[in-house]
């Protein structure tokens, strides 16, 4: 009888161990396992183009969709949901490269921190938490931010904090990485075009130094349309 309770007292430790050696083996890739970060929000996807965009956001039809330049188009839609102030949609090239949520604060239980623990529940670690900067303008705010990123996307979240009010203001945003490289590159250049279009007094030799570099341009050109 003695051997018979021993036999099972063993079995019944054995088990214990194996079940304590399998749940950190679980936990262990549930830690590791990072999730992809969303990229639409009500019906809207980044990437997608404005025809697609204007059929699946109705209100945005009560909004201009005619302006040229693509490159800086934003439209924005007031929310019927009280959590929510507004939605910014930006456009880069017709396509949707930036998603603005702007919540508001009040309805908001617990504000920025509450909401900080939501999205690190669904979006994981973030490569930065809770960074913060103040920004002297007219108003002096207190900016806390929060970041994370995966190979095509990258979210964010901000709390703007106006220091002598206390009025406050928190974002989300989602932004497809690629578009806004594109978009930051194609400002850098729009920048330089309109520095180099205002007149300055300029000496011979560097006048001599843009001409003999725009015509090895030119040539290098003309070389690979001849190739």
């Amino acid at each position: 009888m003695q051997n018979k309770s021993g036999v099972l007292r063993n079995i019944f430790m054995v088990g214990l161990l194996l079940g304590g050696l399998a749940v950190p083996g679980i936990a262990a890739q549930d830690v590791a396992r990072e999730a992809a970060l969303p990229r639409a929000f009500q019906g809207a996807s980044l990437g997608m183009p404005l025809s697609d965009f204007a059929a699946v956001v109705p209100e945005a039809k009560r909004v201009s969709l005619a302006r040229r330049d693509q490159t800086q188009r934003t439209v924005v839609v007031p929310s019927k949901d009280r959590s929510l102030q507004r939605v910014e949609y930006r456009f880069s090239d017709d396509q949707l490269r930036e998603l603005v949520i702007h919540y508001n604060p009040s309805e908001v239980p617990g504000g920025y921190q509450r909401l900080l623990e939501r999205l690190r529940e669904s979006y994981g670690k973030p490569i930065a938490e809770n960074l913060q900067e103040y920004d002297s303008g007219p108003d002096v705010v207190l900016v806390k931010k929060t970041v994370w990123k995966d190979h095509a996307t990258m979210a964010s979240l901000t709390e703007s904090r106006k220091i002598f009010d206390d009025r406050r203001e928190l974002i989300l945003t989602i932004t497809d990485r690629n578009l806004q490289q594109a978009f930051e590159e194609d400002q850098e250049h729009r920048r330089r075009q309109r520095e180099l279009s205002i007149p300055v007094p300029t000496s011979d030799h560097v006048i001599q130094n843009r001409q003999a570099a725009m015509s090895r341009s030119e040539s290098m050109r003309d070389g690979h349309a001849g190739g």
